[in-house]
Order: C-alpha cells, then structure tokens, then sequence
C-alpha cells in the first residue's frame, strides 16, 4: 500500500513542511533586508563620491520602490492565494533582486538607477519574506502560528547585523562594482533553489497544518480549535468589518513611526552628547534586543489573545521610546536601545499573525494587500516628518514624542479591533 506524505513510514515522523519555509523566510528576509537597506547603506558613500550623485537622490530610489510596491500591492495581493502564485512570485522575486542587484555593477546615470534599483527592484518585495510572513505561513501554521512567524521573522533582524560587515569587506577587496556583482551572485545561489520550494498551503502537498496527523476532538485549546474552524473571510468581506480598518489604522501608526525612528537614533544620540561608536553600540543593542524577543512574543500569542498581546507591546513600545528621552550615561543608552529592540521585535510578529487570526487563511494575500498600501505610504512618509521636525525645532525631542503618542494610539486602536463575527455570507473555501 502506498503511504500518504502525512503518514510516511510507521515509526518515522518526517520533518513538517512548514518549518523548511520558514528556514527559507528567514534567508529571504536576511537577503531582502541586507541587499536593500543595510548594504545598501554601506554602498552609498563610494557610489555618491565616484557618481556626483547627492545622497538624497541616492535614497530617493529606496523611496520609489516602497511607493511602487504600495500602488500595486491590491493586483498582486491575491496572486499570493493561488496555488502555484507564491511559488512564481517566489522565483520572480529572487530573480529580479539579483537582476536589480548585479545591474550597479555598471551604474552611471541616477535614471538607470532609479528605473533598475527602484523600479525594477520593487518586483523584488511582492514575493518576498513579506509576502511569506503574511500569506503563505499563516496557511501552514494555526496551533503554533506566533511560534513560527516569531522564528521567521528574525531574518529581517539578521540584515544589519551581517550584511555591513559582508558588504564592507567586498568593498575593501573588490571596490563597489564589483562588489554589487557579487553580492548578487550570492543571492543567487542561495535564494534561488530555495524560491523553486514555496507552497502555498499544506494541503497542496497533503498535509495538514502544523504537521498534524489528524484533528483530535478536544487535543487544541478552545482558542486555537476556534482558529481552525473560523470563517475565511474574502477579501470585500473583510474589508465591511470596523476591525479590519481599526488594525490597518494601526499598522499606519506604528509605521509612521519606525523608518523616521531607525534614522534618527544615531542622530539624536549624538546630539545629547554621545560618540558615533557609542551611538553604535546602542544600535547593536537594540539589534540584539528585537532578535532575541520575537520568539516569545510570538509564543505568548498562541499563548493568549493576539490582540491583548499586541496592545501590550505598543504600550510599551512607546514607553521604551519616551526611555531614549530620559538617558543619561552609557549603560542607559544601551539599556534603552536594548530595551526599545525588545518591545519593537514583537510588532514584526503580530501584524501578520491578528490579520491572520481574525480573518482565516483562506484569503490572506488579497487582505493584506489592501492593509499593504497603507503601511507603504506611512513607512515612507515617516522619514520626511523626522526630518521635517528636526528642521523645524533642531532637535529631535519632538519627532520622538510624536513617536511616542503614535504607539499608544496604535495599542488604543487595537484594543478597540475586536475579532470579527463570522459574516452571514456562505464560508469561502481556502
């Protein structure tokens, strides 16, 4: 008799499916992050000296690729839910990060840029780790669901702890172009076959969430067994809810918030009187701080409810924020920069799981791609009121308590998002 891949051979439990994604989440958002942000950072510098260009048009790429990607998030959203979209976004992605990667190699001219980098590199982002942390593992995972996107979701935090590193010693032994170059054909080989293993949902390859053998009557908690069998909302359906506006509502506050904060922190630090390298170290505290809390905020919300977890982290998000107002001396910096890592990591946890939890796995590609074009626009804007009101006061203290008044009406706001009632709509399949 041949064996089903959710038996597979008496005594020989084979590894869940759904971990091998997560493992490719973690890589793919290492890579995502690295390539476009941290890296990226390190490359600025010579690019701008060698090219004329100023710094402000070199960023304005980063820019143009976060808005293009917001403007067409709604079309691709649902290509995420189909069998074989995540996969083929999966293997576009990683192609066309390489392509925009491995193209500066041979820079010159700032429209290039913008049109390879910027446009060309927005491709990059919709099946990316983003797109795996909110449409594809959510399917995989109920019962241990905020584990497994905690687990994933440290790839993004490993961006800047490696990719300044990686980066500066390509620069040192290549100089830039080449080190584009290789950079890229890194990616390559190693995102490219592991972007051919995407799935969409277990029941593709015949598994059951979770690795489950079978659903057993009474063997989830109550909470977790309601998850299973919730309504999967369609998209115009979630869309009628108030819980679905009041979440996106603070996704775009929280977001309003971190671009404007990353860039901002060595800036202030300086300005109350500490050293660039001291500035650093509170940095890499803050790195170590977000890394080392996500599993737990993520298993704290299979623990208890995703929405009283996630008004807690706010809350403290933005006490930990007013905390870098009231630093005094170095073990305060970094205490501070520890801590603000801590209560932050959770939010990269908790704003796919609530989408996730509230409106079931059926959907959650087209879903979030309406909430997408909300938090692109904030995330975007967010450096510019920093910069703004940094201009406006010389000193950084009043960005940051706008920082601190944005998360805690973001923990307000999803107080008030209480999870849906099923619509009376008959239930849509996954």
């Amino acid at each position: 008799m041949s064996e089903t891949p959710a038996q597979g051979r008496p005594g020989r439990k084979r590894p869940f499916y759904g971990w091998l994604l997560v493992l490719v989440t973690i890589l793919d958002g290492a890579f995502s992050s690295g390539t476009g942000v941290w890296g990226f950072s390190v490359f600025v510098r010579p690019m701008t000296a060698e090219l004329g260009w100023t710094r402000s048009a070199m960023y304005g790429a980063l820019t143009a690729r976060s808005l293009i990607s917001g403007v067409f998030a709604p079309v691709i959203g649902p290509m995420q839910d189909s069998r074989n979209g995540p996969r083929l976004l999966a293997i576009i992605t990683t192609l066309t990060m390489v392509m925009a990667v491995v193209a500066q190699k041979w820079a010159g001219d700032l429209a290039w840029f913008y049109v390879i980098f910027g446009g060309i590199g927005a491709l990059a982002s919709f099946g990316s780790s983003e797109m795996l942390m909110t449409a594809v593992l959510p399917k995989w995972f109920i019962r241990t669901r905020g584990r497994a996107l905690g687990i994933a979701s440290i790839g993004t935090a490993m961006g800047p702890l490696i990719f300044p590193l990686l980066v500066t010693s390509l620069l040192e032994g290549l100089g830039w172009r080449d080190a584009w170059l290789a950079l890229g054909l890194l990616t390559l080989v190693i995102l490219g076959p592991l972007s051919a293993t995407v799935r969409t949902r277990p029941e593709d390859l015949g598994l059951l969430p979770d690795g489950d053998a079978a659903p057993v009557e009474g063997a989830a908690p109550r909470r977790i067994a309601a998850l299973a069998a919730a309504h999967n909302y369609t998209r115009a359906e979630a869309v009628r809810t108030p819980s679905f506006w009041l979440l996106t509502g603070s996704f775009s506050l929280a977001m309003l918030t971190l671009s404007g904060m990353f860039g901002s922190l060595v800036p202030y630090f300086q300005d109350i009187g500490f050293s660039t390298a001291e500035g650093g170290m509170a940095t890499a505290a803050y790195g170590v701080g977000s890394i080392s809390t996500r599993v737990f905020w993520g298993a704290l919300c299979d623990r208890y409810p995703v929405r009283n977890v996630m008004a807690l982290q706010a809350a403290v998000t933005a006490l930990s924020i007013a905390g870098f107002l009231a630093v005094q001396g170095l073990p305060g910096l970094l205490l501070a920069g520890f801590a603000h890592g801590l209560a932050i990591g959770g939010f990269f946890v908790m704003r796919p799981l609530i989408v996730a939890n509230y409106f079931g796995r059926g959907h959650l590609g087209a879903i979030n791609g309406i909430v997408r074009p909300f938090v692109t626009f904030a995330s975007a804007f967010s450096p510019l009121l920093f910069a703004g009101m940094y201009d406006a006061t010389g000193s950084y203290v009043t960005p940051f308590w706008i920082a601190v008044v944005c998360w805690a009406l973001a923990s307000a706001t999803v107080v008030l998002a209480r999870p849906p009632t099923d619509p009376p709509a008959s239930p849509s399949t996954n």
